[in-house]
């Protein structure tokens, strides 16, 4: 591999029982948890929204920590994946190689850069005292001369309507170069899904009004409630004519009043009439993703169940 560090860079540390590749909540739920080290954080408002540089330089490295962390996500949501592999600093790792990387990132990115737009990375905060940047020391096979805990502001674009979503990125710089990437912290994550009452899995494709709202209860991996998540319903066999987002615990206001004994691990999805399916279809699926809250150590990455739109 060429000497010579491009912006396409990518770290990611891996490590069995220590540190696992991992992108928190951004590109299933599109949330994540932020940098609870409050110690050492620091405003990095200074650093690039988005990167000035041009893209196809394969020769330019990064100057700063927000440049590095900047050129991951505006790679990432490029979807290309196979630049982000390429140039994964690999030779540090003794268990993944190139190959591992392109195929993780692609499974795991793909459904976002498909449904979303980044239309800017602004990073917002950085700290130098985290413990993912010490595990990072220990486990690469090359001097580490710096770290940042990066937390950015993620600008998100769909169908027309915008979202903010944070992401925490950790950076390295190592021979003179900062790489950037996002890690989890293994054995911490808790999963969560999204539970439907049987008789909510199932709605007509011409139904409004109260025949198209749907309860959903957001759970962990456990079956303990989580309060305080979003669901997000999109459009997979079926149509949805635009995204639909609900809170837990929080009625929408044109329902205000039908929904008094609604549970805080509880949102109400209400279609009111924009799910379709094409001509030749009978039935059809709305899928549905979660953001997790905030601060916490929930991530959305397995399928969750799915709506079915049927014909009547």
């Amino acid at each position: 591999m060429d000497d010579r560090i491009s912006r396409r860079r990518l770290l990611s540390t891996a490590a069995a029982g220590s540190l696992t590749v991992g992108v928190a909540g951004c590109l299933d739920g599109f949330g994540s948890e932020s940098s609870d080290d409050d110690d050492a954080t620091t405003d990095a408002g200074s650093g690039p929204e988005n990167g000035d540089d041009d893209p196809a330089d394969e020769d330019e490295s990064y100057a700063t920590a927000c440049e590095a962390g900047t050129g991951f996500l505006e790679t990432t949501f490029e979807g290309e994946f196979e630049a982000a592999g390429e140039y994964y600093p690999h030779e540090y790792l003794e268990e993944y190689d190139r190959e591992f990387f392109v195929d993780y990132l692609e499974g795991r990115f793909a459904h976002a850069v498909d449904n979303y737009d980044l239309t800017a990375a602004n990073c917002a905060e950085s700290t130098d005292d985290h413990d993912v940047i010490e595990a990072a020391r220990d486990e690469l096979d090359v001097e580490v001369t710096a770290g940042e805990w990066l937390t950015y502001e993620l600008d998100l674009e769909t169908d027309g309507e915008t979202a903010s979503e944070l992401m925490d990125v950790l950076a390295l710089e190592i021979e003179g170069t900062w790489y950037a990437g996002v890690v989890d912290v293994s054995g911490q994550d808790t999963e969560v899904t999204v539970e439907i009452a049987e008789d909510d899995q199932l709605i007509d494709a011409d139904a409004d009004g109260k025949a198209a709202e749907v309860v959903v209860s957001v759970i962990d991996e456990d079956g303990e409630i989580v309060p305080g998540a979003t669901v997000i319903a999109t459009d997979g066999s079926a149509l949805l004519e635009d995204v639909l987002r609900a809170e837990t615990g929080a009625v929408p206001d044109d329902l205000e009043g039908a929904y008094d004994d609604l549970e805080d691990h509880q949102a109400v999805l209400n279609f009111d009439g924009r799910q379709s399916l094409r001509d030749d279809q009978d039935m059809g699926t709305i899928e549905l993703d979660i953001v997790p809250p905030s601060d916490t150590n929930y991530i959305d990455e397995q399928p969750n169940p799915d709506i079915r739109v049927v014909r009547n």
